[in-house]
Parts: C-alpha cells; structure tokens; sequence
C-alpha cells in the first residue's frame, strides 16, 4: 500500500467565478478590446459590421430590403394578389433575394464580390419593366377594369394624369384635416392601387440601388482623380528638391 504521509500537500483551489457578467467596458480598456468584448456578449445584430465602413453595402442592402417589399405587396388592384404569385413578380423576387443575400454577405465580409455586381446589374430588369408600365399605365382604363372586376367601387375616383396626380397630392397633403380622407386623397390611393403598389415601391427600390451604384462609380472616379493629382503634385515638389 502506498504511504500516505509521502504524498506532497495539494494546493488550495480558486473558487469557482460565480458567473456574474463582466463590465462592457472597464476603464482603461482599449477600444478594440471593448469591441471584441461587445462582439463576444451575444448574438451580431443583423445586417450590421463595426468594420464595415462602407456605405454603399448599406444602401444596397436598403434598395434591396425595398425590392422584396413591393415583390410581397400587390401588383395590381386585387389586394389578395401579391406580386410574387405572378410569374413576372417570381422573377423580380428571386432577383431582389439575390441582391439581398450578396449585399447581406458584402457587409458581413467588409468586402462586395462580383455576385454582388452580377445581381446589382440583374436590377435593370425590374427597374426597365416598371418604367415602361408607368409609361403605358392609363389611370382612367385601370380604374374602369377595377371596378368591372368589384375590386374597387363603382363611386371610386382617380387621378387622371401625373398632373393631376401631384395636385391631388398637395391637397391631400395640406392642412385641412378633412382633406386626409377627402376626394383627392382617395383619388391619389386609387391611382397606386390601380397601377400596384408594389410595382411602385419595387421600381424605387431598383431605382436606389442603380443610382447609388452609378454615383458610387462617380465618386471612386473622383477619388482616384484626386489621388492621382495629389502624387503628381508630390512628385514635382520632389524634383524642385
């Protein structure tokens, strides 16, 4: 048997840490760790990257956010028809999904690849359809075929053209209350509801995000421009040397 009394003596252990959370940030503390120590604490939040510092991503991510909204709204005046069960609106939802998915992902990695541009440039698709609706859409002829199919009234009215249409609008908009829930106010409802609502938040949404990406490419070129002129004007102050 082995003798107990040659055994050396065990140390004494540390209590156990009573599982209480640490302060988010302790004085002194970096601002990296403080950061890593937020990271650590939970869940991300969705969609968002302290070391993204991009702003495109999130506009992206907003126009795309847009898309799939007016793919879930209706396309037309049948409110129980909503964009995506069209065979058009399936379409502009699996490309809206994309933009969504890669633009998620660009903030996610800090960096945007070239699925992300892919997607981005499949957005004229939805942006081209929906102009040429709103040039083709006669506000008069929707109604008349809304109402034929009981989707609207027979005593519903609408704005009959785009003038009319931001007139009705400044009424709506003005401070009469009665106007709120007046004429002109149902008529401007009437004429999105005719044309679809979703088709007109989903030509916004397209609409963001080609023009944040064309005004992205015009300021990198101004960017780039600037730089370049600024090595220029070091190179001659060193020659002047």
């Amino acid at each position: 048997m082995t003798d107990s009394g040659n055994l050396p003596e065990l140390q004494d252990l540390e209590p156990l840490d009573d599982g209480a959370p640490a302060p988010a940030s302790a004085p002194g503390m970096a601002a990296d760790q403080a950061t890593l120590m937020a990271l650590r604490s939970g869940m991300a939040p969705p969609a968002f990257n302290p070391s993204c510092l991009d702003r495109a991503s999130y506009r992206m991510l907003m126009a795309s956010v847009l898309m799939v909204l007016g793919c879930l709204m209706p396309f037309g005046a049948d409110s129980s028809l909503a964009g995506y069960q069209t065979m058009s609106g399936a379409i502009f939802m699996f490309i809206s999904l994309g933009m969504l998915w890669t633009w998620w992902g660009a903030i996610h990695n800090n960096r945007s690849t070239s699925s992300s541009l892919k997607w981005l440039g499949l957005c004229f698709l939805p942006l081209i359809t929906q102009v040429m609706n709103l040039l083709a859409y006669d506000p008069q002829a929707a109604l008349d075929a809304a109402k034929a199919a009981g989707y609207l009234p027979s005593a519903a009215q609408i704005s009959a053209g785009w003038g009319e249409l931001f007139s009705d609008m400044g009424t709506a908009l003005s401070k009469d209350a009665s106007a709120v829930t007046g004429a002109a106010a149902n008529s401007v409802e009437n004429w999105f509801r005719c044309f679809g609502s979703g088709k007109m938040i989903l030509f916004l949404g397209a609409l963001f995000a080609e023009y944040f990406f064309i005004m992205g490419l015009a300021g990198g070129a101004k960017q780039n421009k600037q730089q370049k002129a600024a090595r220029s004007k070091q190179a001659a102050e060193r020659k002047r040397r």
